[in-house]
């Protein structure tokens, strides 16, 4: 929106320029027509010229000035874009000087010509053969008109001196007055001639030649006058008609030394031809003058008026240039920049369309691209969004699955795994992915799955079944693994996927399940023969115990012996039986923290030297457990702890509740020696033990009543020395 308003801002700025520069091109041109006009003309004044063309030298300056402020600015503008780098600065430079070059070398050139053949014309205007020829045609019309007054005087005067002979008494003739004034008249080329006498304005006598071509002007007091007194004066009158009227006026002389008492006046009229003519010489001539006095600033103006128009298209070319070059230049710099949005991948770019020629075209292109772009940028974002659910819907698949799975590539690089197979394989880091596998398995385990691998590729089926024994420094794990081949439709080997299951609690069970089937065939064919050798040695002791006397010590003894160790053998076997025959649980809702306090109240009666402390922890909710079941377990855990701590040692019971997990905990810590770190895997197995006289089947009876009640036991070492054995049940709240 801002980039279209300021777009739109500098249309309006171009089109206020393009119409200044169009009002000035005609003010320019008008005042250039004006300018010559008024050199041909002269103009109606005697000044007007001289201060039209000032006033015009004035505009012109300006003009001139608006057009540098025009260009200066541009330049400016242009200069700025060039150091600050904008886009489609430097070719609209380059379009801008090729116009101003274009237009400038001949606008130079043709100014230069154009002031030498103005300056050596207005000079020859005011040579010197024409202020010569205008100063002779000047003084022959001044001739003339002078000549014209004197043969009105001397008309005048030779009527007046005609009049004057015949003496005052020929007025009482007029008729023959006027015909001597008439032969006179015509004689001496006059067109009127009137006699006036004294203390009258209108004439006695007129004589007039051709009387009804021109309107000629009353003869006025002052000219009168002249003639009263005694003396001769002639006039031009310029008449409306157009043409020039020459008067003279001669006194005619009385008798005797009396004052005159009459005047002649003789009219001579010019024909309007001639007086145009001579008129027209000496305002010529006039004009010559004044345009002589103006001929510098009528140069000046003109150089001006050149130099404007020079200017004018100049400026012309360079705004042409500009309005090119930015037609030009405006959707190449808008394909730039919204090529760099697409780059920067912003691909929500329009280009506004500029015309039907080639940036048109190439302008629509690229809206067609960026719309072609969006869409397949909208569908790849799609199949992203696809393929992104799918591969969480895989990978919570692999997350939530217990079995460990490990995909590599055709160059044994991982691609893919969970969690689980971290846990099976002991790795205590996150594989790396792109790195290669067995550079990431501990070296022994390394060893198993490159075997594996190499026999995966010999088998023909691509698919193998193997099972591993992988040996850590605390526990032996056994796995199932599944290894497969993936190939893609061509048959080009992708890699494989390993599928690895935890069989070791399955073995366990099955072992279990083995010393189960032992003990009850062992409690079986032990058991029957146990009361007859027990019995039998009795009946040996009380029948001849006492007739025997000195030897009957021995008798006693070896009866002794053979009876107690028959009792060892039927509890061994009980133990036996016990295991063999062990009920399932039956779980039904109980407090955890009352079972246990029942169990170690029996035990530190027993044990009054021995510190028995018990931590409990009252957020352990009631739920379902089979107290007789969990009770016996306790005690073998408890019977443990004793033995190993000793008579001054010390055993803490701990009860703990997990509310996240809801997982319940016992812990049974003591202070003795601690168990061997290879014995850990063992302990749990039946008849595995390290102490005397012991059956082995403790642990493993305690393990079985954990795995009825679908919980866990595990054994740890004790921060302040000895062992720890955790008891973990999940909590069904109740």
């Amino acid at each position: 929106m801002i980039k279209g308003l300021k777009a739109e801002l500098e249309k309006k700025k171009r089109r206020r320029e393009l119409i200044i520069s169009l009002i000035s091109a005609v003010v320019i041109a008008g005042l250039f027509f004006t300018g010559s006009e008024l050199s041909r003309s002269g103009g109606e004044g005697p000044f007007s010229g001289h201060l039209l063309l000032f006033a015009l030298l004035g505009i012109v300056v300006l003009l001139i000035i608006l057009i540098i402020f025009f260009l200066i600015r541009n330049l400016f503008k242009l200069v700025f874009e060039r150091r600050g780098k904008v886009l489609g600065s430097r070719i609209k430079t380059r379009l801008i000087m090729a116009f101003v070059a274009l237009t400038l070398v001949p606008t130079v050139v043709l100014f230069i010509a154009s002031a030498s053949v103005l300056h050596t014309t207005i000079d020859s205007w005011f040579g010197a053969q024409v202020e010569d020829a205008l100063t002779s045609a000047v003084v022959i019309g001044q001739a003339y008109h002078q000549k014209a007054s004197e043969n009105a005087m001397k008309g005048a005067q030779r009527l007046a001196d005609e009049l004057g002979e015949k003496g005052i008494g020929s007025w009482s003739k007029p008729e023959v007055a006027k015909d001597l004034m008439s032969v006179e008249a015509r004689s001496l080329g006059l067109n009127i001639a009137s006699v006036y006498s004294r203390g009258r304005s209108k004439p006695i006598l007129v004589v007039s030649s051709n009387p009804g071509n021109a309107d000629v002007p009353r003869v006025l007091e002052s000219f009168l006058k002249i003639g009263f007194q005694g003396s001769t004066a002639s006039t031009v009158i310029k008449l409306d008609s157009g043409e020039d009227l020459v008067r003279g006026i001669a006194p005619i002389k009385p008798t005797g030394n009396g004052k005159t008492r009459a005047v002649v006046v003789a009219d001579y009229l010019i024909p309007k031809a001639l007086s145009s003519k001579l008129f027209g010489i000496t305002k010529a001539f006039d004009d010559y003058q004044e345009a002589k006095r103006v001929k510098g600033p009528v140069k000046t103006t003109y150089i001006l008026i050149l130099l404007i128009v020079a200017l004018l298209v100049i400026f012309v070319g360079f705004w042409f240039g500009m309005t090119m070059a930015k037609e030009i230049t405006d959707p190449i710099q808008s394909l730039a920049q919204g090529t760099q949005q697409i780059a920067t991948g912003n691909l929500d770019v329009f280009v506004e369309p500029v015309g039907d020629d080639e940036l048109g075209a190439l302008v629509r292109s690229f809206n067609k691209m960026a719309a072609d772009l969006r869409y397949g940028r909208d569908e790849l974002l799609k199949v992203n969004a696809d393929l992104e659910n799918r591969r969480k819907y895989i990978q919570t698949v692999l997350t939530n699955i217990a079995a460990g799975v490990i995909a590599i590539d055709a160059e044994q690089k991982v691609t893919a795994f969970n969690q689980s197979s971290l846990n099976l394989l002991g790795i205590t880091s996150e594989l790396k992915l792109g790195w290669p596998l067995l550079d990431q398995l501990y070296p022994d385990v390394a060893n198993k799955v490159l075997g594996m691998i190499a026999e995966l590729r010999g088998s023909d089926s691509g698919a193998i079944e193997k099972q591993l024994q992988i040996p850590f420094s605390d526990k032996t794990v056994t796995l199932l693994c599944f290894a497969n081949i993936l190939r893609d439709e061509a048959g080009i080997e992708l890699g494989a996927v390993l599928v690895f299951e935890d069989l070791t609690f399955l073995v366990k069970a099955q072992r279990m399940a083995a010393w189960r089937e032992v003990a009850r065939r062992i409690a079986h064919e032990i058991k029957n023969p146990l009361t007859p050798i027990q019995l039998n040695a009795q009946r040996l002791r009380r029948k001849y115990l006492s007739s025997l006397g000195d030897d009957g010590r021995a008798l006693d003894q070896c009866t002794a012996s053979i009876i107690d160790q028959v009792e060892q053998l039927k509890n061994m076997v009980n133990e036996f039986s016990k295991f063999a025959r062990m009920p399932a649980a039956n779980p039904t809702p109980n407090k955890l923290n009352d079972i246990l306090r029942e169990v170690i109240a029996l035990y530190r009666a027993a044990n009054e030297g021995m510190e028995i402390k018990f931590i409990t922890d009252d957020s352990v909710p009631i739920f379902d457990i089979d107290k007789e079941q969990l009770k016996r377990g306790v005690m073998n855990l408890l019977d443990n702890a004793i033995a190993a701590a000793g008579p001054q040692g010390k055993v803490e019971i701990y009860s703990k509740y997990e509310p996240v997990l809801r997982i319940a905990s016992i812990s049974v810590c003591d202070n003795g020696p601690g168990i061997n770190p290879q014995d850990r895997e063992r302990i749990f197995d039946p008849y595995f033990t390290r102490k005397k006289g012991g059956t082995g089947l403790g642990l493993t009876i305690v393990s079985a009543i954990v795995a009825d009640h679908n919980g866990f036991i595990r054994v740890k070492d004790n921060e302040k020395g000895g062992a720890c054995f955790i008891i973990e049940l999940p909590v069904r709240p109740k």
